[in-house]
Formats: structure tokens, sequence, C-alpha cells
């Protein structure tokens, strides 16, 4: 993890991003912007967390770990989406693991100052409640494009989704439990791509070929807000 100090930069971010709006007090005194590298643990589940996140570029994924100590993908995430906040409302809560996907920039607020002020702040409230929202809503979209379309399609807007360059650098045993098919469709459904000449197989991972034909099955799945979900 690198903490950005170009003032410069941070200024940049935060007008971006517009951060600031969704706060009713003066948070810039708990702000830092961050950096994590690819396969950087970005949260812990044995963390006692006292930050939330919020994702302004990049792509990070989510996992679940189940009573066997299996640990399951959740979801990836993009911007923008924010994370800490349960952790915010039940101090003692225990973290999902985040890990970065790619290169994630973060605007991060140090909460143990800070915590009072955000409970009781009714804009940052109803930020919460929005982004939430949202990130449930995609959620819910998500599975059900996977039960209501080929995995063709969804395999399609995976890639366009989490693509870094044109490469999809990802474990396949992830993609597939993504996509929720087996290891061996998938492995088939690359080789039935491949053949097709849209995609190919890297060292780095998997390199789209033929982007308007895999726009035009991942276009097959898009909700009406035009993103993918």
């Amino acid at each position: 993890m690198k903490q950005l100090n170009s003032q410069a930069t941070i200024e940049e971010i935060l007008k971006d991003s517009r951060f600031l709006l969704h706060f009713s007090f003066d948070i810039r005194p708990y702000i830092r912007i961050t950096e994590y590298h690819k396969g950087e643990y970005i949260i812990r589940n044995t963390d006692q967390l006292t930050r939330i996140l919020y994702l302004v570029s990049g792509t990070a994924k989510l996992y679940g770990f189940h009573k066997n100590g299996r640990q399951s993908l959740i979801n990836f995430f993009t911007p923008p989406s924010f994370f800490g906040v349960p952790e915010l409302f039940e101090e003692n809560k225990r973290p999902f693991p985040l890990v970065a996907q790619t290169s994630c920039r973060f605007i991060e607020v140090d909460t143990p100052n800070c915590r009072t002020r955000l409970l009781q702040d009714a804009r940052f409230l109803r930020f919460c409640c929005s982004m939430a929202f949202r990130q449930n809503v995609a959620q819910n979209r998500r599975y059900m494009n996977l039960t209501a379309y080929p995995s063709r399609n969804n395999f399609a807007a995976c890639l366009l989704r989490l693509e870094n360059s044109g490469i999809l650098s990802l474990k396949y045993t992830e993609v597939a439990e993504y996509l929720t098919i087996s290891y061996r469709h998938l492995m088939h459904l690359i080789s039935e791509m491949c053949e097709e000449q849209l995609i190919e197989r890297i060292p780095q991972g998997i390199r789209i070929l033929d982007w308007d034909q895999i726009r035009a099955l991942a276009d097959e799945i898009r909700d009406d807000g035009g993103n993918l979900s």
C-alpha cells in the first residue's frame, strides 16, 4: 500500500470524485488517498477495520468465508464502490477480505476520531444508503443475468468489465466461480471462442481479439441504464 502525498493529485481526485459533497462537515482532516498493487490485500478478515474506503479507480474483488474455512468469491467491484460502512455501524463486525484485482486507488476516511460525527451526519448517511442500494441492485442483476442468459454472453460481459489493456488476468477457477459454471464448462467455452478468434490465450491470461463481437455478445445483457451488471 502506498499513500499519495502530492497535494495537486489529491485535490484532483477529490474534485473528480465529488466525494467531499457527501459530508456536511469538513472531512478533509480524516482523509488519505491510497494505492494498492495487484494482488495486495486491501482488507483482511482479521482486521479491526477503522476506516471506510471509496474506490475511485481499479477493480477489487470481495471474498466470503464458509464455516468449513473455504473462501469464495462474492463479486468484483469497480468505481464507484464503498467499503467499511457496516463495520462503521457495528464496530466489532468481522470484515470480508478485499483484494486488488488490478492496481486500485481509494479515498480512505480514518474513522476513530470522526465516527460520532459520521453517524450523526444525515448527508453522509443518505450517501451510504444510496451506495448500498446501488451495489445491491448490481449484485442482484448479475445473478439474474447468470440464470437468464447463456454463459457465452456472461463471459463476454465479464471480459469487458474486468479487462485491463485488453487482457483478462484472472484465475480460471475464479472466472468459473464468478460465472457460476464448472471449470470444465469454462475451459470448453474458452476453447470454442479461441477457435472463433474472438479471444486468445496468452501467458498473462486471455486477450480480446474481436472487440466488436465481444461487445455484441455483452450488449445482449446490458441493463436499461447501459451498464454491465
